[in-house]
């Protein structure tokens, strides 16, 4: 059997990823995404349409590239997306700067520049693949609108710029009063994506600076958190394969309690009835703006229901998140814990919104900050688990070598599994057929803990059969260990 090389033409591919689906809000903030990952605390975004040149530009203070780094990151499929990454990297496929902007412009322009080294630059342009049907990147650029663009880099001694020109997919008409103001209303559109999407690094000590023409962004935050009418369910942790999931429900305050530009400040982008149910986050960057995946319908008296998902950046294929980072859909096994918390958060919407702002009586926000327990479930098996997340406890172990605090992280699970109100809770299954295999891979996550601290493969075991949240699975869990 022969071996042959299929290597896709240039020319037809390219076109083919300028219908990938981005929007013009979607793409810059795809292009941001690479911005944040750089460690840049500020980017700026200039859009600029005259009679001389026409340029979108984000540009920001990042890490930045040599020439080689960025030659790769201006291939198609910079990345493999099964590699591991940085905890915090928002990217995946390699994708994204590429087919964000080949979905507005036709000729791009990335340079960069680390403290220590020039500048490097990188240029695609599609009139040309389209002659030559090759991937022929340039090192230069001499139009008027890179020369131009390229005044914003000048400013910092290390970083990233990104120059669109040709921008035959955002600008459709001929220059003129009336589509240039319809040209702004879309900019005005994209700043309030941007400000959603970015809500949770746009505020704090260390806040990341976004602006756009010189103006800054303001956070757009969607759980209305500084109103002392909002409630506050308690933060729930789903366990998903190893990993956990932080869910925190917000109950939005009755339209009484809001005066008329708080309501319409916070109906947000798509209106109060668009914007309930879950927002989905991937390390703090907001991926869905309001779903309830498809397991409950929108309406009138859901509308003040919002709950923050937090996934982190190693779900993404368990969550089926895609290239432009704007879908996402939760795992099987997560289902009915989803339902369960998407059902419960509507009624208590349903309740303030007909009751004008009756108490849910979840929760106080100050108590919540400290405290000690918290309410986690796997596969419908609901127990407590210790706040990894209490100051004092965070304070204690930041001060410990790593040996010692893995040490102390497999006693906080002995405590777990030995706490008196989780024996209580524990019902052993059925029938063992019925098991969930997340169940049996957070024992056998466990188990290996306790090896790895020094108990031995007989103690080890003993512990885990005795934890009540794996009553009813010893068979199951030994049989796991034979292979």
């Amino acid at each position: 059997m022969n071996i042959k090389t299929a290597i896709p033409d240039a020319a037809p591919l390219v076109l083919s990823l300028r219908s990938v689906g981005y929007t013009l809000e979607s793409a810059i903030a795809d292009i941001v995404d690479n911005s944040i990952t750089a460690k840049a605390t500020e980017i700026y975004i200039d859009v600029k349409w005259s009679n001389e040149f026409a340029y979108i530009s984000v540009c920001d203070n990042g890490y930045g590239m040599n020439e080689e780094d960025l030659h790769q990151a201006m291939k198609i499929g910079s990345k493999n997306p099964m590699d591991s990454r940085d905890r915090d990297d928002l990217g995946r496929f390699g994708m994204g700067l590429k087919t964000a902007a080949f979905s507005l412009c036709k000729r791009l322009t990335v340079g960069s520049k680390l403290a220590t080294s020039a500048m490097s630059v990188r240029v695609w342009d599609i009139d040309n693949i389209m002659i030559s049907n090759r991937w022929e990147l340039f090192d230069d650029s001499l139009t008027l609108a890179w020369q131009h663009a390229l005044n914003r880099l000048s400013n910092y001694k290390q970083g990233t710029i990104v120059v669109m020109e040709k921008l035959d997919r955002l600008i459709t008409e001929n220059y003129s009063n009336q589509s240039i103001s319809r040209f702004w209303q879309r900019i005005a559109e994209m700043e309030k994506h941007l400000s959603m999407v970015f809500h949770r690094f746009l505020i704090g000590a260390q806040a990341l600076h976004i602006f756009i023409n010189g103006k800054r962004i303001e956070p757009w935050d969607p759980f209305m958190r500084q109103s002392l009418a909002t409630q506050e369910f308690r933060e729930e942790y789903l366990e998903c394969n190893g990993g956990s999931i932080r869910v925190h429900g917000f109950i939005l305050p009755h339209h009484s309690k809001m005066s008329l530009s708080e309501y319409e400040e916070i109906g947000g982008i798509s209106g109060w009835m668009e914007q309930q149910g879950f927002y989905v986050y991937r390390n703090k960057r907001l991926i869905v703006p309001g779903t309830w995946f498809k397991m409950l319908r929108k309406n009138e008296p859901g509308q003040l229901a919002r709950i923050q998902l937090d996934l982190t950046g190693d779900m993404d294929f368990e969550w089926k998140i895609d290239v432009k980072k704007s879908s996402a859909a939760p795992p099987s096994v997560l289902r009915e814990s989803i339902r369960r918390i998407a059902r419960t958060t509507q009624e208590a919407s349903r309740k303030v919104y007909f009751f004008r702002g009756a108490t849910i009586n979840q929760k106080n926000k100050t108590e919540d900050n400290e405290a000690i327990w918290e309410q986690a479930s796997i596969r419908g098996r609901t127990y407590f688990k210790l706040n990894r997340h209490y100051a004092l406890l965070k304070d204690v172990c930041s001060e410990l070598p790593e040996d010692s605090l893995k040490k102390l992280n497999v006693y906080f699970s002995l405590v777990e599994g030995f706490a008196p109100m989780n024996v209580s809770l524990m019902r052993p299954f059925s029938n063992e057929m019925n098991y969930s295999e997340e169940l049996v891979n957070s024992a056998m996550k466990f188990y290996n803990d306790l090896m790895n601290v020094g108990y031995s493969s007989s103690e080890a075991l003993g512990k885990v059969l005795q934890i009540s949240i794996y009553e009813g699975l010893s068979e199951v869990i030994k049989g796991k260990l034979k292979h």
